[in-house]
């Protein structure tokens, strides 16, 4: 054999040994994320599936359990009261003691209060397991959305959340549809019933997938300042609730108001001077972390109120039954859960910016399309309202959560996601209260184009928020 065969062939024997094979050999993606991502959707697809079946099933429960649909409503609004005053204080114990302890306790809390909705014996301990559901969310949606933002890189973070949305939206569809024939069919019991062990696999999910996460700083937990954070959010909200069912200028809630205003000067009274402050207030001076809060609560604003307010609307005047209007409004969550991948998608490759500011020009588009469809007694533009409004959330929401994320240091994950979360709480009460005083009670096409109106003038203040991000993934 050659010199040049010998060389030729020991290249070859080289060339196919383990080592340059490994080298060659393009590696696999970690499958952890993934499973990360399916785990935590696990645990708290539950709280998202049961809010829509909840609100529709009032009347029934109410007359099960021998009360009024207005006692009833606050199993709606005392579980976001909580939810506002909670999600910062465990976004905190979260990144100080471990995201995953706090899911896990979270999911763990989610799961018994399901079962005690289940058991509610009265209307008052069943408003009270939708508060306990309330503290159990508290804790899983910031610790959650944080363990999603330390496993993914930069680059896919709003990919993954654009899947987290589109369960977290896709389920409320999925529970009115299963929901409804199944309460007929057996009473509204029946739901917790169902989705009771779905929350415990996944706890179960959760112990057995979820890494441990590294604990943050052992440092000492600035509860002065979780307590005046959470009275002011309390106090503000309260105000709400109390101007719209009798007025926003009566004693009450203006003692309400200015206990809120109060509070929220002491907490940033307290924050500039406590070593280890809940939320550093340094966050505010950049772009990335206070646009997203201006933008978000606003377009929730329209959201949310134009939500409620669309049923009035299609009973009052189109003369639609139950059943009607429920298929109609389904076109809404329905495309804002289809296109949550895509803005997490898109926002990947023409930037978070572009994907916040075209949320709010769209949710401005919806409202307007609202307004033609009241004053004309128009279906089809109410409908393109409907479908406006979900692809706005849909195609900014990723891109909302992830801004935020990138904007504040890796050990305050936590308290950045339980802030974006308390502040689309807040717009979402808070449109929901002024539109329907805006209403009033005046059901004529002029009356709900006004309220329309105001919405889409609201939420184009959004656009400033979204004018001062700077996308994350390209920065």
């Amino acid at each position: 054999m050659s010199r040049l065969d010998r060389s030729s062939r020991a290249a070859t024997v080289a060339a196919t040994t383990p080592a340059t094979v490994a080298a060659t050999t393009p590696a696999r993606p970690d499958p952890y994320p993934r499973r990360l991502l399916i785990t935590v959707i696990a645990g708290v697809v539950v709280f998202s599936s049961s809010m829509t079946i909840v609100s529709a099933s009032l009347p029934t429960m109410a007359d099960d359990l021998d009360s009024s649909e207005a006692f009833l409503a606050w199993s709606v609004t005392g579980l976001f009261l909580v939810m506002a005053v909670g999600t910062p204080i465990f976004g905190r114990l979260g990144d100080i003691y471990g995201h995953r302890r706090l899911f896990l306790t979270g999911a763990t809390i989610l799961s018994v209060g399901t079962i005690l909705c289940g058991l509610a014996p009265t209307a008052e301990a069943f408003v009270a397991a939708r508060m306990i559901v309330g503290l159990g969310i508290s804790a899983t949606m910031p610790n959650g959305m944080a363990l999603i933002m330390a496993a993914y890189s930069l680059q896919r973070r709003s990919e993954a959340m654009g899947w987290f949305q589109m369960a977290m939206t896709g389920a409320p569809v999925i529970g009115l549809v299963i929901g409804g024939p199944l309460i007929d069919a057996f009473g509204w019991r029946y739901i917790f019933a169902v989705l009771a062990p779905i929350s415990f696999g996944g706890v179960i999910a959760s112990w057995k997938v979820i890494k441990p996460s590294p604990r943050g700083e052992p440092i000492p937990i600035d509860w002065l300042g979780a307590a005046t954070l959470g009275t002011a959010t309390l106090t503000f909200l309260l105000f709400l609730e109390q101007g719209s069912s009798t007025s926003f200028a009566d004693g009450p809630a203006l003692a309400l108001a200015a206990a809120s205003v109060v509070s929220l000067l002491v907490f940033i009274r307290i924050e500039q001077r406590v070593s280890h402050p809940l939320l550093k207030l340094r966050y505010f001076r950049r772009p990335n972390f206070t646009g997203p809060l201006i933008a978000q609560p606003l377009s929730q604003f329209a959201y949310m109120g134009g939500f409620l307010i669309a049923p009035l609307l299609l009973d009052e005047l189109f003369g639609y039954s139950v059943a009607a209007i429920a298929l109609v409004l389904l076109a809404r969550p329905l495309v804002y859960s289809v296109l949550s991948p895509v803005g997490g998608r898109l926002a990947n490759t023409v930037g978070e910016r572009s994907m916040i500011v075209s949320g709010s020009v769209l949710m401005v588009l919806s409202m307007i399309a609202w307004v033609f469809g009241a004053h004309w007694t128009s279906l089809p533009m109410v409908v393109l309202g409907l479908i406006l409004s979900g692809t706005a959330m849909g195609l900014a929401s990723p891109a909302y959560t992830t801004v935020i994320a990138a904007a504040v240091d890796e050990g305050d994950l936590g308290i950045a996601n339980a802030m974006g979360t308390t502040m689309m709480n807040i717009g979402m009460l808070t449109g929901i209260q002024a539109m329907f005083t805006v209403l009033g009670d005046g059901r004529g096409p002029d009356d709900f184009a006004l309220v329309f109106g105001f919405g889409a003038i609201v939420t184009a203040f959004g656009l400033i928020g979204g004018l001062m991000v700077t996308s994350s993934n390209r920065a």
